[in-house]
C-alpha cells in the first residue's frame, strides 16, 4: 500500500534513503534528551523554587510576619519578589487568564508555561498542604505564586529564568539547524551524481528516436561512466549492423538490376506472343520487388531530425488520398497544429504506407489526431475487408503480407508495414493494428512524442 506513495525518480528514492533515518535519529535524540536532561533540570529548578518559598513563609512566621527583612534578603540572595497581605481570605483575580483575554490561538500545542506550572505545582503540592495558586504570566517572563497561610495571602514573584532554562530549546535549534546543512550538502552531491544518469537516459531517448545529440562524454561517477561508455559501444554497433544490412541489401538489389535490364532489352527485340507477354510480366513484377527492397533497405535514408508541424504531413497524405480517389473523412479538429521531433520525408513515407493500402482495399479512409499530456495519436481507419486477428502482429514483419495470395497487383512484397513500423519505431513511437469498429476495416494507431 505504500508504494503509491513512494517518489518514483532516483533523486526521490535517494533522498528517502537518507532523510529517514537521519530523521528517526533526531526524533531519538530529541526524545532523549527531553525525557533524560531537559525534565530532570525543570523538576530540580521547581524543587529549588518550592523550597525556597516555603524557607521564606517559615522566615516570615519566625519573624512575626515581619516582612522586610525576608524580603529584603530573599530578593537580593534568590530573586524572588515576596509580597504579604494580611487577613486575606482568598485568592486574587487569575492575571494569567487577564493575559490572555482575547488572544486566540490558532495552533495550540506543548507550551514551555504549562510545564513550568506543572512542574512548579507538584513540587509544591508534595512539600506542603497550604492553599496556592501557580500562575504563568509568559508575556512578563513571571511566575506568581499566592499562598493562602493562616488567613494571609502571601505572594512570590518569580524570574522566568528560575524555572526555565533557554539552553534546550538552543539545542534543539542547533540540532535542526545542523540538519538541514547537513540535509543540504547531501542534496547537493546526490544531485551531482544522480545527474550523468540523467543525462544519459536522455541522450539514449534522443538517440534512440534519431536526434542528433553530438559526442558524447561520459562523466559522473566510475559505475556511470561505464554505463555510458558501454552505450557509446552497442550505438557504434547498432549502427555498423544497420550500415552492412542496408550496403547489402543495395548491392544485391542493384546486382539484380543489371541482368533484368538485359532481358527487359532482348524481350523487346522479340516478336510478341503469350510467352514474350508473360515474361514481361514477370520482369515488371521483379522489379517492384527489387524497388520494395531497395526501400527497405533505405530506411530513413539518414534524414536529420527537425522540429515539424504535424499538420504539414497529414494534409499532404489526405491530399494524396484524395487523388487517389479515396473518401477521407477528416477527424482532427485542428488538434494536429502541434510541432514534434520528426523525419519529415520517412514520416510521409510511412502515413502514405496506410493509405497505399486503403486505396487496395477500401474506399473510405478516417483520420483522426488526438493528444494526451507529452504524446500524440493519429489513427487511420479504412472500410476495406481488414486483417485477421491471428495476422495482426506476422504483418509487421518482413515479407509477410495480409494477402496470402501474393498477387502482386492486390499488394507489394509484404515490407510495407515493416517499413512503416522501423519508421514509427524510429522516432520513438508504437505502431498498432486493429479492427475498426467504426469503419469495419483495419484501425492503424500511431502513437509518436511531442
Amino acid at each position: 500500500m505504500l508504494k503509491k506513495y513512494l517518489p518514483t525518480s532516483l533523486f526521490g528514492r535517494t533522498f528517502l534513503i537518507v532523510m529517514v533515518p537521519v530523521l528517526l535519529l533526531q526524533i531519538a535524540v530529541t526524545l532523549v534528551f527531553f525525557d533524560r536532561h531537559w525534565s530532570k533540570m525543570s523538576e530540580r529548578l521547581a524543587y529549588a523554587v518550592a523550597g525556597e518559598m516555603l524557607a521564606a513563609i517559615d522566615k516570615i512566621q519566625e519573624n512575626n510576619n515581619n516582612l522586610s527583612d525576608v524580603q529584603s534578603l530573599f530578593k537580593t540572595r534568590l530573586g524572588l519578589d515576596i509580597q504579604y497581605h494580611k487577613n486575606h481570605s482568598t485568592f486574587p483575580n487569575d492575571p494569567e487568564q487577564a493575559q490572555n483575554a482575547g488572544k486566540k490561538f490558532l495552533f495550540v500545542s506543548w507550551r514551555y508555561d504549562t510545564a513550568i506550572k506543572n512542574d512548579l505545582t507538584r513540587e509544591i503540592e508534595i512539600m506542603t498542604d497550604t492553599p496556592f495558586q501557580v500562575h504563568v504570566l509568559q508575556d512578563q517572563k513571571q511566575v506568581i505564586v499566592h499562598f493562602l497561610n493562616n488567613n494571609d495571602l502571601i505572594s512570590f514573584i518569580i524570574p522566568e529564568r528560575r524555572l526555565f532554562s533557554s539552553s534546550s530549546y538552543i539545542f534543539i535549534l542547533w540540532m535542526m539547524g545542523l540538519s538541514l546543512l547537513l540535509f543540504t550538502i547531501a542534496m547537493i552531491f546526490m544531485r551531482n551524481q544522480i545527474r550523468p544518469i540523467h543525462r544519459l537516459g536522455i541522450i539514449a531517448e534522443r538517440l534512440g528516436r534519431g536526434i542528433s545529440v553530438g559526442k558524447i562524454k561520459p562523466s559522473g561517477a566510475r559505475e556511470v561512466r561505464q554505463a555510458a561508455e558501454a552505450f557509446i559501444r552497442m550505438q557504434e554497433r547498432i549502427n555498423q549492423f544497420i550500415t552492412g544490412r542496408t550496403t547489402l541489401l543495395a548491392g544485391v538489389s542493384h546486382d539484380l538490376r543489371t541482368p533484368l535490364t538485359r532481358m527487359k532489352l532482348q524481350l523487346e527485340m522479340m516478336d510478341e506472343s503469350p510467352d514474350t507477354l508473360a515474361m514481361r510480366n514477370d520482369i515488371h513484377d521483379m522489379e517492384q520487388m527489387i524497388e520494395g527492397y531497395l526501400s527497405f533497405a533505405r530506411g530513413d535514408g539518414g534524414e536529420e531530425m527537425t522540429r515539424i508541424m504535424l499538420k504539414d504531413i497529414l494534409d499532404k497524405v489526405i491530399d494524396d488520398a484524395r487523388r487517389l480517389s479515396l473518401i477521407v473523412d477528416d477527424n482532427r479538429n485542428n488538434q494536429d497544429m502541434i510541432t514534434l521531433w520528426a523525419k519529415p520525408i520517412s514520416l510521409g513515407r510511412a502515413f502514405n504506407n496506410f493509405v497505399t493500402n486503403a486505396v487496395h482495399y477500401a474506399d473510405k479512409l478516417s483520420v483522426t489526431v488526438t493528444v494526451n499530456n507529452e504524446w500524440v495519436t493519429i489513427i487511420f481507419a479504412d472500410n476495406g475487408m481488414g486483417i485477421d486477428d491471428d495476422k495482426m502482429i506476422d504483418v509487421l514483419k518482413p515479407f509477410v503480407r495480409g494477402d496470402t495470395s501474393r498477387n502482386q497487383k492486390t499488394g507489394g512484397v509484404g515490407l510495407g508495414l515493416t517499413i512503416a513500423n522501423d519508421i514509427i519505431i524510429s522516432h520513438g513511437g508504437v505502431l498498432s493494428l486493429s479492427s475498426s469498429n467504426e469503419m469495419g476495416g483495419l484501425k492503424v494507431t500511431v502513437t509518436l512524442p511531442i
